[in-house]
């Protein structure tokens, strides 16, 4: 989707911002870039919606080279969040979010809805739209300015460091709700940040710069696995790379097999035997093929007709992930984003084993002491982080 050709930026006087840039950025990807002060990440960022010219080289948004775009159209149809939050200080809640909506020219009878619906998205009240931004905490200020970057719909996100100032309990929950939103919205975020954590926690792929070059562009995983040179170990650091192999072993070697499970042509009486017997309170549907379609809960269940009640007619929906997702990603869904348990499938989305609150505590636990060891060599697993709802 966004692609650097050989860019560079010289500034005035011959100091060189960046040097050679060329990498790739796929559609719904979270990119972060990260290096230290005058290392040329914002620099990189800042490039492309043209807060600043490069000097040489191309970048190209959807194939077309964003030389030939117009500034303002260009701008307005990407996303910015920066640190300091922007916010109008005389504009309301609500104005401030529908400021590019309505330089879009979208209808005034949408704004309210696009509105709301935003602000839910970030676990505000919609009574908050009628405040203004000194009534609001710097955390909750923050939230507005994410979905502002969202309220016209654009397809790329700009992040420049927007999470530096805020205390350490704000900036984790704020990096939880991002990461959610972008994973939920599909949306390609650009995300520029100094914290190695924070990159780690948020990237599909991470962007190291130094001197205004690129160092190593690559998932999380392989640069914990294979840092490319002492600059990327040092800022990794000895306890990272330690835990890198631990953190990045694919939830098909730590998950509970044969979880249970039973066919959407089966009756609510027959499911809550099951339930009963295996004293578990939820039970994943599946097709004749054991592919996954669902899950049922027995609080559902309970009001059911005893005898003829279809399993199906309680199905709900259940997040899955598959097989190859690092185990990093599993913990992160179960200790930010809240869920009790996560069905593991393969890539036919055929149920084969659960990872629950409970185990993965246990695995913290055993890699924490020291007295865990895998199943197998994971050197050559390709690992994924797609979670599926079904």
């Amino acid at each position: 989707m966004i692609e650097f050709k050989s860019v560079s930026k010289v500034y005035l006087g011959g100091k060189v911002a960046v040097h050679n840039v060329n990498l790739k950025i796929e559609e719904g990807q979270f990119i972060v870039f990260i290096g230290t002060s005058g290392s040329g990440k914002t620099t990189c960022m800042r490039m492309i919606n043209k807060m600043i010219e490069p000097s040489s080289g191309n970048i190209l948004i959807d194939g077309k080279d964003i030389k030939n775009m117009n500034d303002v159209a260009l701008r307005r149809s990407i996303g910015y969040v920066i640190q300091q939050i922007g916010l109008m200080p005389h504009m309301n809640i609500f104005e401030n979010i529908v400021m590019v909506p309505r330089l879009l020219k979208m209808p005034e009878n949408k704004l309210r809805e696009i509105a709301e619906n935003l602000i839910k998205k970030v676990d505000l009240p919609v009574e908050y739209l009628d405040r203004y931004p000194k009534e609001l905490s710097g955390g909750q200020q923050q939230r507005i300015g994410v979905i502002r970057a969202l309220s016209a719909n654009q397809n790329i996100i700009l992040m420049d460091e927007p999470f530096g100032a805020l205390d350490p309990i704000t900036r984790e929950n704020l990096q939880t709700l991002v990461k959610n939103l972008q994973v939920e919205l599909g949306k390609t975020f650009i995300f520029v940040t100094h914290d190695i954590d924070e990159a780690l926690l948020l990237a599909d792929k991470i962007a190291i710069m130094d001197n205004g070059q690129v160092i190593q562009y690559d998932t999380p995983q392989n640069i914990l696995k294979s840092p490319a040179n002492d600059f990327v170990k040092n800022l990794l650091g000895e306890k990272r790379l330690d835990h890198a192999k631990f953190d990045y072993l694919p939830v098909e070697e730590v998950m509970i097999r044969n979880p249970k499970s039973i066919n959407y042509k089966k009756t609510t009486h027959e499911a809550m035997e099951i339930m009963h017997n295996s004293r578990v309170d939820s039970l994943f549907l599946v097709d004749d093929e054991n592919v996954l379609i669902g899950m049922a809960d027995v609080f559902d269940i309970r009001s059911s007709n005893r005898e003829s009640s279809k399993i199906e007619d309680y199905k709900l929906p259940v997040n899955a992930i598959n097989r190859k997702t690092p185990l990093r990603d599993a913990i992160f869904y179960i200790n930010k984003l809240g869920y009790r348990n996560l069905p593991i499938v393969d890539e036919e989305m055929h149920l084969i084993g659960l990872v629950t609150r409970a185990s993965v505590m246990d695995i913290i636990y055993k890699g924490f002491l020291g007295d865990y060891t895998p199943e197998k060599n994971d050197n050559d697993i390709i690992v994924t982080s797609d979670m599926k709802e079904v």
